[in-house]
């Protein structure tokens, strides 16, 4: 289906690596409580010092193993690339840090924070997070129509919300910039309760943001349900073609073709039930045919 598939010792690999940064993470937040950092530092430090050279090779490997197989993209290109795409600037701060506190740099909360990126690496393995990134780059334009209207909502909401409160609560509602932190927690329907309305017009004004809202929150996580559903049709629509371009070649499935729909499965991200219920018609339906 145009995907390479990973071979045996690449799945131990991975597998390897989804284990050494899941421990190296869990590693670093336990040194945040004093008592097990004192306690297990020495193996907390070695953890560190082993899964950041593992990161290191594995991002030199990335780096000087990338090869262009298109004429019109040399390598370098795809290396610069790879330098400055999100998953290699984390590839990059899964390991540096760690150099830094090596160099002489101290701790920091910043730097674990850099480090602790590395969780997202995990995207690399899982099918959950590539059909995310598809469903995500296909309904781009329309998320970022909403956050478009979600950020004239949110002027609205803080100049509205200034206009009718800024001379009975100027700490609160003393210019637009501070109305703005009411204005987002109102929309996001979080509702802290620490900076409130007291005028009658306040308090209608937030009534009516409050209701929209509601409805603009929950605009991305609609666009998004169904770009997912409308994701998993596609797949499913691949998946069939496949088993009928491999039954219309010998009029049956082999046990070979059973393997490589397997793989086309795991690679789209369909379940063992939905691919046997597409499997099984597609062969109802060729039997019919014959």
């Amino acid at each position: 289906m145009g995907i390479k598939r990973p071979s045996t010792f690449q799945k131990v690999i991975n597998l390897t690596l989804i284990i050494v940064i899941i421990l190296s993470s869990i590693c670093l937040v336990l040194t945040t409580e004093p008592a097990l950092a004192k306690k297990f530092s020495f193996i907390f430090w070695y953890v560190e010092v082993i899964s950041s050279f593992i990161f290191f090779v594995e991002y030199l490997f990335r780096l000087f193993t990338t090869k262009s197989t298109h004429p019109f993209t040399s390598t370098i290109e795809l290396r610069i690339r790879y330098l400055f795409s999100p998953l290699g600037l984390v590839d990059l701060f899964s390991f540096l840090p760690f150099f830094l506190i090596l160099s002489g740099w101290s701790q920091t909360p910043q730097l674990m924070l850099l480090q602790l990126l590395r969780l997202f690496k995990l995207t690399r393995y899982s099918m959950a997070f590539h059909l995310l990134a598809d469903v995500l780059r296909d309904e781009a334009e329309s998320l970022m129509v909403s956050v478009v209207l979600m950020f004239i909502i949110l002027i609205f909401a803080s100049v509205g919300i200034y206009i009718f409160e800024h001379d009975v609560q100027p700490e609160a509602f003393g210019s637009i910039p501070k109305a703005m932190w009411w204005a987002i927690v109102t929309l996001t329907t979080v509702g802290y309760g620490d900076v409130t309305p007291v005028t009658v017009q306040g308090k209608v004004f937030a009534t009516f943001i409050t209701i929209a809202g509601v409805g603009l929150v929950s605009l991305p996580a609609g666009i998004i349900a169904s770009g997912f559903t409308e994701q998993l049709r596609l797949r499913r629509e691949r998946f069939q073609m496949e088993v009928e371009n491999l039954i219309k070649r010998d009029g049956r499935l082999s046990a070979k073709d059973m393997e490589q729909l397997e793989e086309d499965r795991q690679e789209l991200g369909l379940t063992r039930d939905n691919a046997r219920l597409i499997i099984d018609q597609v062969e109802k339906k060729e039997a019919r045919k014959a």
